[in-house]
């Protein structure tokens, strides 16, 4: 199963959006999703009074989604030069830490870019939901109802461009 290290941000509209249920829930089956304590700390522990840290820390205590602390800095001094927050900083050490980890998952734009420019793949949430299409591990139909279902939360080009993808992936097939 294809793990996948979630920033705060594409979490919190997992475990916030609904197509028939959960976000989150049409994705933990297929893919294993890590968090960093300070994603934890932000989504499931300040955020507990809203229904999405709600559901994200049900989705922790069951282990559905596995949280795993930086277990060496390595990038300490250049991700501290960008100014980004603890949780986008822990994501990226913890991307690059953990084997076998295919992309961040991060909706930050500075955090998108810092990722990419440290060898990291970085993907916004709507381009994993089109990359489990591509794998057959989502239905093109519940994808495009994702993509719609999230929109309100990503700029009108991102989603254009997602759906655009998800209609030449499904052509491809």
């Amino acid at each position: 199963m294809t793990t996948i290290i979630f920033d705060a941000s594409p979490l919190i509209t997992a475990c916030k959006f609904k197509v028939k249920k959960l976000v989150i829930d049409h994705l933990l089956p297929a893919c294993q999703i890590v968090i960093t304590p300070s994603v934890e700390r932000e989504v499931a522990i300040l955020g507990a009074r809203y229904p999405d840290g709600t559901a994200a820390g049900e989705r922790i205590a069951r282990g559905d989604i596995e949280v795993v602390p930086v277990a060496e800095r390595k990038w300490e001094r250049p991700l501290a030069a960008y100014a980004l927050g603890d949780g986008e900083r822990e994501s990226i050490e913890v991307c690059a830490q953990t084997e076998g980890a295919e992309a961040l998952i991060v909706d930050d734009y500075l955090a998108f870019v810092t990722a990419t420019r440290l060898g990291l793949k970085a993907w916004m949430l709507p381009d994993l939901v089109v990359q489990l299409v591509v794998r057959g591990a989502l239905p093109g139909e519940l994808a495009r109802d994702i993509l719609e279902a999230i929109r309100s939360r990503y700029q009108a080009g991102v989603i254009a461009h997602s759906l655009e993808r998800l209609q030449e992936v499904e052509g491809d097939a």
